[in-house]
């Protein structure tokens, strides 16, 4: 793949007058190469202050890649509403006729339209989802000639299970709570099963949406024993007013991410991927740099941290054993 430099004030002026050392028959050809604009990189998530945050951080370790300079191109930032398929799809078909440079989707609903739109421009996604789970690849190593990127899917959920019946040992009957586009993933299902059969535990599906349904979904459980959080979209966005509404029920619980337990969150066990964004910009520069999609690999979480709020579990009837101290990663 060829290398294009984005051309300064300074630099068009010197290509011009490069240009008028050329034959009259190529004197348009190389003007116009030289006033070209940069091709678009699109990044297509939700229209929020985070996800926008999310963007800078993005541009940033690209730049300090020097990927705008190296090859020509604009990063740029498109809001939609994800869970409105007819808007996404339109963002993305009106992203495509601009004929970027690659499309970056942060998102699983993104990559599937994205997917579904293109087999030729690049698509460097990211997903909280199993890209297998989500139907976008065979495997983690075959996928379509246009697609890298980065997954924080790695199963944790039977050492969540292990973690939760250690701090609270009489639970049996667990609320899952999970985000409900995730609900019918066949690696939950299986989880659900072997965990059952192996612990003897009775799962409630919770299915999450939006905040507004909270107290509904908690009173649509049930008696539960203990609650099971996993990563859902209400949990990260609403996260203090969440982890409010499960201390509220007075149940032992054990959630996705340190972050709930920095708010009041008893117990968290997560599989951490370190510098997301920097790995989307790393995959960004390869792609461009003429890498196949195809042949880099998808980055997953290389590192687990438990996270134990004792004051917290206290409060909710959860034993915290010493060994589950000593184990911990992070003690608040």
């Amino acid at each position: 793949m060829s290398t294009h430099f984005a051309p300064t004030r300074a630099g068009r002026i010197g290509a011009l007058a490069a240009c008028l050392a050329l034959p009259a028959a190529m004197l348009a050809g190389c003007a116009a190469h030289v006033e070209r604009e940069p091709r678009p990189v699109i990044f297509v998530s939700f229209d929020q202050e985070r996800t926008r945050a999310a963007f800078a951080r993005f541009e940033a370790d690209a730049e300090s890649l020097h990927v705008t300079q190296r090859y020509g191109v604009k990063l740029e930032f498109v809001g939609v509403d994800l869970t409105d398929p007819p808007a996404l799809s339109s963002a993305i078909a009106r992203a495509l006729q601009r004929h970027p440079a690659a499309l970056v989707a942060p998102s699983g609903a993104a990559l599937v339209e994205a997917m579904r739109q293109t087999k030729t421009t690049p698509i460097i996604f990211a997903t909280h989802q199993d890209p297998v789970d989500l139907q976008v690849v065979p495997s983690l190593v075959q996928r379509r000639s246009n697609i890298a990127g980065i997954s924080f899917s790695l199963p944790v959920e039977t050492k969540m299970l292990e973690v939760l019946l250690q701090a609270a040992p009489g639970a049996r009957r667990i609320g899952f709570m999970v985000d409900e586009d995730m609900a019918g993933e066949a690696s939950i299902a299986e989880f659900l099963a072997r965990s059952a059969r192996q612990f003897g535990i009775q799962w409630t599906m919770v299915r999450l949406g939006a905040v507004d349904r909270l107290q509904r979904d908690l009173r649509d459980a049930g008696a539960v024993d203990a609650w099971f959080v996993t990563k859902a979209a209400v949990v990260d966005e609403h996260a203090r007013e969440f982890v409010a509404a499960i201390a509220a029920t007075r149940r032992p619980a054990i959630y996705p991410s340190r972050a709930q337990v920095d708010l009041g969150a008893p117990l968290s066990y997560e599989a951490v991927f370190d510098d997301p964004l920097g790995a989307l910009a790393r995959q960004l520069d390869r792609v461009l740099s003429g890498v196949a999609p195809d042949s880099i690999p998808i980055e997953r979480p290389k590192r687990f941290v438990l996270a134990v709020n004792p004051a917290a579990a206290r409060a909710l009837g959860m034993r915290v054993p010493a060994e589950l101290l000593a184990r911990a990663d992070v003690v608040l």
